[in-house]
């Protein structure tokens, strides 16, 4: 693991934005298809959604970037930061559905891995295990064998999965799809130098552009049509091209910035927690939707949806870092593990 002193305080900070988008997005996507609402603004807030789903690829762009540097410390760590937030919230909601005495519900909640709402996890660590067998290849192809390689999953991921719609690969959220964003943020990192020529008023220009016209033409066109129906399809999955550019994009301004910030660091380290937190169904159903709920019915939905969840991300920022003990314990046991394996 890299110290918080020792991170690029630019890409934290984008971490911290992605996160931002994610808990945002699944606001939206709560008042929208979740709570009982005046549908005066759905048409306009459904047409954003597009443009905050790129939190997700951001995620993957920064760890492609860096790489992934596989042990069993990292991978244990990983697994107990899952189970000390899933766990005791799961229990919960067992007991408040009155199932926490059914031996099968309680089997079902133990294994979190395989029976849970992190998709993102139980992928990510999919991508964690083979990312030694990437990073192998990384090291000894050519620049010529990488962008092959990256041409035939982008065509497998985003044409087959997204455009032409295969049921196995349509969302995104698979590790063909984790292996191609991963692949291309090491090419990010590769072609940096010849990167550097973009200017910051360029992407941002191309940026607020290409949003624009993907928010009117989503909020013109309506999801439902033909028209609209194909456009959601090539930018909102997680495999969608305009969604891959987007964040793209976004991950080139960011990087134009260099600065260091132990606050920034030390709250970009906390992020994954907030996924957790914040995704897990007792959270969503009991805190999130009824805040949003009670919030948005008296005021613009439109523009509490942003402070929403700047709030939920603080929130999820001060736990963590309360249980930060516990984290460095299931680190030191991990490389415990790793000592006497040698």
């Amino acid at each position: 693991m890299v110290s918080s002193k020792e991170r690029n305080s630019t890409h934290e900070l984008l971490r911290i934005f992605a996160m931002f988008l994610i808990v945002w997005y699944h606001i939206v996507s709560y008042y929208l298809y979740l709570i009982s609402h005046d549908a005066t603004y759905d048409n306009i807030i459904e047409a954003t959604i597009p443009s905050l789903h790129i939190g997700v690829i951001l995620f993957l762009l920064i760890t492609g970037y860096y790489g992934i540097k596989p042990s069993i410390s990292g991978i244990l760590r990983l697994l107990i930061i899952v189970m000390v937030y899933f766990l005791p919230l799961q229990f919960v909601d067992l007991a408040l559905s009155d199932n926490i005495t059914n031996p099968r519900k309680v089997a079902h909640a133990l294994l979190f891995l395989t029976n849970t709402p992190y998709w993102f996890v139980r992928t990510y660590i999919f991508l964690y295990l083979i990312s030694p067998i990437l990073n192998t290849f990384i090291r000894n192809s050519s620049g010529k064998e990488l962008l092959l390689m990256m041409l035939v999953l982008g065509i497998i991921s985003s044409y087959f999965g997204s455009m032409q719609g295969d049921p196995s690969l349509a969302d995104g959220k698979n590790v063909c799809n984790f292996t191609f964003i991963y692949l291309l943020g090491q090419c990010l990192h590769i072609y940096q130098p010849n990167l550097e020529r973009l200017k910051k008023s360029t992407l941002l220009a191309v940026i607020i552009i290409l949003n624009t016209l993907l928010i009117t033409s989503m909020a013109y066109f309506q999801r439902e049509t033909f028209i609209g129906e194909h456009i959601w399809q090539w930018s909102f999955p997680y495999c969608s091209p305009l969604l891959i550019i987007n964040a793209v994009l976004v991950f080139l301004l960011f990087t134009k910035f260099h600065f260091h910030s132990a606050i920034i660091n030390s709250i970009g380290a906390s992020t994954f927690a907030v996924y957790l937190l914040h995704c897990h169904p007792v959270i969503h159903k009991y805190i999130i939707m009824r805040s949003v709920n009670y919030i948005t019915t008296t005021s613009v939905p439109l523009l509490t949806f942003p402070l929403i969840a700047l709030s939920i991300l603080f929130v999820c920022v001060g736990i963590d870092k309360i249980l930060s003990p516990v984290w460095k314990i299931g680190q030191s046991f991990g490389k415990w593990i790793e000592l006497k394996i040698r």
